[in-house]
């Protein structure tokens, strides 16, 4: 009985993970994603997927009842790569636009346990202000303070390193909450003060 519970769990685990392809996902008419498709397709040198998006992360009014919502969500899982003896990473850069906050998350399976996050304001000359550097869960959302029209970079990690398989995640960056959109899947259900 045990080994069936044992096989039926892994297989329920294939079948429930995070899904592979972000754009399975549908976003209210008023948000657009703006990462490039093409994102996560590969990494470079350092675990570096690059910049996520040309079309900047903010709010694009139209008149005053219109607006457009740009956010960067990963198109697909990114995955970390192994840099050097017990250490996995994964880098990429976002573009914002004329924003003075931004909020991010990250899903993966539960199974992946607590994972890394520090986030960089990099400057036109290329120099680099660490923001946000903490150990943090999935879907909860977390926030930090930006100049506008600004570059970051996010570096996130695990800090479990028990586990010998690929560990993956989606990511989204957003100029507002989205749990103003209660139809918008999958929005973390928790927040940091939960």
């Amino acid at each position: 009985m045990g080994l069936y519970t044992f096989v039926c769990g892994l297989l329920m685990l294939a079948v429930l993970r995070v899904p592979a392809v972000a754009e399975e996902l549908f976003l209210p008419s008023d948000v657009v994603n703006v990462a490039f498709p093409e994102f996560g397709d590969s990494a470079g040198p350092e675990s570096d997927y690059g910049l996520a998006n040309l079309r900047p992360v903010e709010v694009v009014r139209e008149g005053e009842t219109d607006q457009e919502i740009h956010i960067v969500r990963t198109p697909r899982e990114l995955r970390l790569s192994r840099l050097r003896e017990r250490r996995y990473e994964a880098r990429f850069q976002v573009k914002l636009g004329k924003v003075e906050s931004v909020y991010f998350w990250l899903e993966t399976p539960s199974l992946h346990g607590q994972w890394r996050i520090t986030l960089s304001i990099v400057s036109a000359d290329g120099s680099r202000e660490t923001v946000f550097d903490r150990d943090v869960s999935t879907e909860v959302f977390h926030y930090v303070i930006t100049p506008p029209e600004t570059t970051l970079e996010f570096r996130v990690s695990s800090v479990e390193q028990l586990l010998k398989f690929s560990k993956r995640f989606l990511f989204t960056v957003s100029p507002v909450r989205f749990s103003l959109w209660p139809g918008f899947r999958p929005t973390p259900h928790r927040s940091l003060w939960d």
